[in-house]
């Protein structure tokens, strides 16, 4: 069940990764590279759950820690144009 689930979020990051490639704006692609970006962090989390690696979940929440943070940076430069204001 949980490797399915794993493959299954992988099947999707790949279609999301259409939008990546293909996007329109850039901020079109900077959802769909976060989507995958969760998307495998997901994959990680089921993967560490299924064999019992309690170490690659700390590294996952360090991982989604690092993507929120990393959108924020995104969001607050395409809004003001620069970073430090």
């Amino acid at each position: 069940m949980i490797l399915g689930l794993a493959i299954f979020f992988t099947t999707l990051s790949i279609i999301v990764s259409y939008r990546v490639i293909v996007g329109p704006t850039i901020t079109d692609r900077l959802i769909g590279a976060d989507t995958i970006g969760i998307f495998m962090s997901l994959v990680m989390l089921m993967i560490a759950l299924h064999f019992d690696l309690f170490l690659l979940v700390d590294i996952v929440l360090a991982y989604a820690i690092l993507l929120f943070v990393d959108m924020l940076i995104y969001a607050k430069y395409f809004e003001h144009g620069e970073l430090y204001r």
